[in-house]
C-alpha cells in the first residue's frame, strides 16, 4: 500500500511537470512600407548680396559726403565727392588746346589743298606737295592728342563724385570731409576702382535680397542638391522664409567635415539683417521604406532581433535597423513590408520556441473582451 501510495504520488507529479506552460499573451506591429522625408539641418549667417567698399577714383580731398550710416540709396545716387577745382581748370585748357589744334588742322588742310592745286599745274615740287601732306598729318594727329586727353580729363571729372552702383544700404563710413585720399594709381588724376590703395570712404551692400550660408554635415550632402527646398529661420527676426539650395560650394570644410550651402532670401523691407545667425532645414525628395515599431526590436547595437509568431511560437529573427524617431526605425535587413513583429509589455519574457498568444487590440487601444488579455 505504502509504496503503490508512493508510486500514484510520483506518477502524478510527472503528469504536471508534462503539461505545457501558458502561452504568453503579446501583440503584433506590422512592418509597413511608407513615403518618409527627412529633412536636413544647417547653421550659419545671413550675408548680403552684395558688398562693396567705396573709394575715391581720383586722387585729393574728399570734400563732400552725402550720406550717413544706414542711409536708403538707389542706384546712381550721388555718395561723396572730391574737390574738382584743379581738375575743372584742367579741362578749361585742354578744351582750348583742342580749339588750337582744330585751327591749325583747318589751316594745314588748306595749305595741302593749294599744293596739290599747284602741283597739278607745275608749280610744286613731289617734294613740296609731301610736305603739305605730313603738315596736314601732323595737326589732324594733335588734334587727336588733344581730344583724347580732354576727354579723360572730362571723364576724372565726372569721377570726382561718386556714385551708387546698385540699389542698397550704407553699412559703413570711414572717414569725414576734409581727409586727402589717394587712388590705387595715386597721383594728381590718378584713377582707381573701389577701395583702391588710399582705402575706403563707405561701404554699401545690396540686402534687398539676402544669403544663408549655412553649413551642413558632410554626410548629408548626397541627400541635399541644387533647388532642393527649404526654410531658413532667422532667430533675430522671429520669421521663418521660404528658399532652396542655390549653391552648394564643392569645397568640403576639413575641419569641421561640413558643406557650404547657400540659399536666397527675398528682404523686400530689408527686415533681414546680414550677420543674423540662421537654421535652414532642407527638404530632400522623399524615400521609400519598411518602417516598425521601434519598441518591437530587441538585442544590442550590434545584433538586433525581432521575433515573430510561427505556429503559436515566437521565433527570432535578426534584422538591421536605423532609427527614424522616438518611435520608430526604419527596416533594412530582416523583415519584408507586411510581415509582423511581437510588440507589448509582455515581450522582455519571449524566449525563441516560447508559445505566444497574439492579443487583438480595437482602434481605441481598449482590449476586445475575450481576447485573452490581462488588463
Amino acid at each position: 500500500m505504502a509504496f503503490g501510495a508512493l508510486g500514484a504520488c510520483g506518477d502524478g507529479k510527472k503528469a504536471e511537470a508534462e503539461k505545457p506552460a501558458n502561452a504568453i499573451a503579446v501583440f503584433e506591429a506590422t512592418a509597413t512600407r511608407k513615403s518618409l522625408v527627412e529633412p536636413v539641418t544647417g547653421t550659419g549667417t545671413i550675408a548680403a548680396a552684395k558688398t562693396t567698399e567705396l573709394g575715391p577714383r581720383v586722387t585729393g580731398i574728399i570734400d563732400k559726403i552725402y550720406v550717413y550710416v544706414g542711409a536708403r540709396v538707389k542706384e546712381g545716387d550721388p555718395l561723396f565727392h572730391t574737390r574738382d577745382v584743379e581738375l575743372k581748370l584742367k579741362v578749361t585748357e585742354l578744351e582750348n588746346q583742342v580749339k588750337l589744334a582744330q585751327a591749325e588742322v583747318r589751316n594745314m588742310s588748306r595749305a595741302f589743298d593749294r599744293s596739290n592745286e599747284l602741283h597739278a599745274n607745275g608749280y610744286v615740287s613731289n617734294g613740296g606737295l609731301d610736305n603739305a601732306r605730313a603738315a596736314k598729318d601732323t595737326a589732324s594727329a594733335r588734334l587727336g592728342i588733344a581730344t583724347a586727353q580732354l576727354a579723360a580729363a572730362r571723364q576724372q571729372l565726372e569721377d570726382c563724385t561718386v556714385k551708387a552702383p546698385f540699389d542698397g544700404v550704407i553699412t559703413r563710413r570711414d572717414i569725414d570731409e576734409g581727409k586727402y585720399m589717394m587712388t590705387m594709381g595715386g597721383g594728381m588724376g590718378g584713377m582707381g576702382g573701389g577701395g583702391g590703395g588710399g582705402g575706403s570712404v563707405l561701404q554699401i551692400m545690396k540686402i534687398d535680397i539676402v544669403a544663408a550660408i549655412v553649413q551642413i554635415p558632410e554626410v548629408d550632402l548626397t541627400k541635399v542638391h541644387l533647388n532642393t527646398k527649404a526654410k531658413v529661420t532667422v532667430d533675430g527676426v522671429g520669421q521663418s522664409y521660404d528658399s532652396y539650395a542655390l549653391i552648394i560650394n564643392d569645397a568640403i570644410d576639413t575641419t569641421t567635415r561640413s558643406v557650404e550651402v547657400r540659399l536666397p532670401i527675398l528682404n523686400k523691407d530689408y527686415a533681414v539683417k546680414p550677420g543674423l545667425f540662421a537654421r535652414a532645414e532642407f527638404y530632400p525628395d522623399p524615400r521609400n521604406v519598411i518602417s516598425l515599431d521601434r519598441t518591437a526590436v530587441q538585442g544590442t547595437e550590434d545584433q538586433r532581433y525581432v521575433f515573430v509568431a510561427e505556429n503559436g511560437l515566437a521565433k527570432r529573427v535578426p534584422v538591421t535597423v536605423r532609427q527614424i524617431d522616438a518611435g520608430t526605425v526604419e527596416v533594412l535587413s530582416g523583415l519584408s513590408a507586411g510581415q509582423r513583429a511581437l510588440v507589448g509589455p509582455n515581450l522582455p519574457l519571449v524566449s525563441e520556441g516560447m508559445p505566444v498568444k497574439i492579443e487583438a487590440v480595437a482602434a481605441s487601444g481598449e482590449v476586445i473582451p475575450g481576447s485573452g488579455q490581462t488588463p
